[in-house]
């Protein structure tokens, strides 16, 4: 072990995560398909009967093991993990004859559970959790680490699809905008409560952090900003828009924001963000209090993705009368909308990249591009985890391991920094091989993950904050 002073070991860790480039957004989707393939996989098995629907360990090793392996010591042969792994479950569909599994809630409740949003939302937490830890160890690569300022990274990727996911669940209060009588008041009073406790986490990690001389990356969302702050200020904004829903739809508002704010940046918003000193508490957090815009602009999307996840029948829409698929399942139709979706996405991104390289994807400003490939990656993960499932007869929640942390995943989520910075503070990651970065790792993400299990399998408990 190297022997320096705890300062010149807290510059170590932060030089350790700052001016990170980034790498390919090809080698990102290829990292993050492995959710997409383990799920194939316990699908697999499960339609086999090799294994249980009930049982913890093999889903940990299904679902946790493969994702954690891409992300550190396998991370130059993710390709190979997900590749193999999808082999592997097609080989054992097409040599067994799978037989119904049991399933884990009743029979009236398993048409109306959308097992893919369990495995996407959960899925997605998984990643974040792994990688809030992982960056901290020499084995996880700084390709896959936050960019300082302009590139792609996982970790970039990840920020956002916390909050597109967020917005996708949210989506179902205004489906069928059924609460249309109710003041604006008591719905903005009902917004500041839910907000509420995610700021009092805002406060208490800043108060933590700064109380135990954490390393921090003052860069990322500026001297007192964090996350948790994102997260804590969307509901009020978001229940202040959803009342222009009667006049566009959220993909319109969201447009307007994310084209508006990049307009600004474009405008002198931009060099203020970069270069401004850090005088005042406006300019101290300019990070964060301006990339805001570009959450607020991800979750509206997902609220959009999420209004056409919950409709009850898409064969009046305009894509499923383009495609002639009006007579088809109505997974398969919400498979198709997404898949074309994503296309899209994916089309305007690359369109702007090529038009406008001077403003390229910056996770720190949460710019336009960012949130078009935010969008994209979003729509592309699941679209192919509806594809697989419309190819799926197992019933019921899913797989409970992530049915359990997607039940409590703000708590799981919580749980992961606590831990993250416990870990941070007993030992010196930044000089553990890769034998014990990878202990490490995996007995944290076995404790992340256990204790919803037991919380809910076992007790049934829900925490919401």
């Amino acid at each position: 072990m190297i022997d320096i002073s705890e300062e010149d070991y807290k510059l170590a860790k932060e030089a350790h995560v700052a001016n990170c480039t980034g790498g390919s957004i090809s080698e990102i989707n290829i990292v993050c398909a492995s959710l997409v393939s383990s799920h194939m996989l316990w699908t697999s098995l499960v339609h086999a009967n090799i294994i249980s629907q009930e049982t913890f360990i093999p889903e940990f090793v299904i679902y946790v093991l493969p994702v954690l392996g891409c992300l550190t010591i396998a991370s130059n042969y993710a390709a190979y993990v997900t590749i193999g792994t999808a082999t592997i479950a097609i080989f054992i569909l097409l040599s067994t004859k799978a037989t119904t599994p049991t399933p884990t809630t009743k029979a009236t409740k398993e048409t109306e559970y959308k097992t893919y949003l369990t495995v996407y939302r959960a899925g997605t937490m998984i990643l974040t959790c792994i990688a809030i830890l992982a960056v901290d160890f020499q084995s996880f690569p700084r390709r896959f680490a936050k960019v300082e300022t302009f590139g792609t990274s996982l970790m970039d990727v990840g920020v956002g699809s916390f909050v597109f996911s967020s917005g996708v669940v949210a989506s179902r209060a205004y489906v069928n905008q059924q609460d249309q009588s109710r003041s604006f008041v008591k719905s903005f009073i009902k917004s500041i409560r839910s907000a509420f406790p995610i700021l009092v986490l805002g406060f208490a990690r800043f108060f933590l952090t700064k109380g135990v001389n954490y390393q921090e990356h003052n860069s990322e969302y500026g001297l007192h900003w964090n996350f948790f702050f994102t997260l804590g200020f969307l509901p009020p904004f978001v229940t202040t828009l959803s009342f222009l829903r009667r006049f566009a739809p959220f993909s319109v508002l969201a447009t307007m924001i994310a084209a508006g704010y990049q307009l600004a940046l474009c405008q002198g918003l931009q060099d203020y963000i970069l270069d401004a000193p850090r005088v005042d508490l406006l300019s101290a957090n300019k990070e964060g209090i301006c990339s805001f815009a570009g959450y607020l602009s991800i979750f509206l999307f997902g609220l959009e993705c999420g209004s056409i996840i919950f409709q009850d029948n898409l064969s009046a829409s305009k894509i499923s009368k383009l495609f002639g698929i009006e007579q088809q399942t109505q997974i398969k139709q919400l498979a198709i909308h997404l898949f074309t979706s994503s296309a899209i996405m994916w089309g305007i991104f690359g369109l702007w990249i090529n038009v406008f390289p001077e403003y390229y994807v910056s996770r720190r400003m949460a710019n336009l591009p960012y949130v078009f490939w935010v969008i994209a990656f979003n729509l592309t993960l699941l679209s192919c985890l509806v594809l697989v499932e419309s190819k799926s007869k197992i019933k019921g929640r899913g797989p409970p391991l992530l049915d359990a942390v997607n039940i409590n995943g703000l708590f799981t989520f919580l749980l992961a920094n606590i831990l993250t910075g416990t870990v941070n503070l007993s030992i010196r990651t930044l000089y553990a091989n890769d034998v014990q970065s990878s202990l490490i790792n995996t007995l944290y993400m076995l404790i992340v993950t256990m204790i919803p299990w037991i919380m809910w399998r076992s007790f049934k408990i829900r925490i919401k904050f």
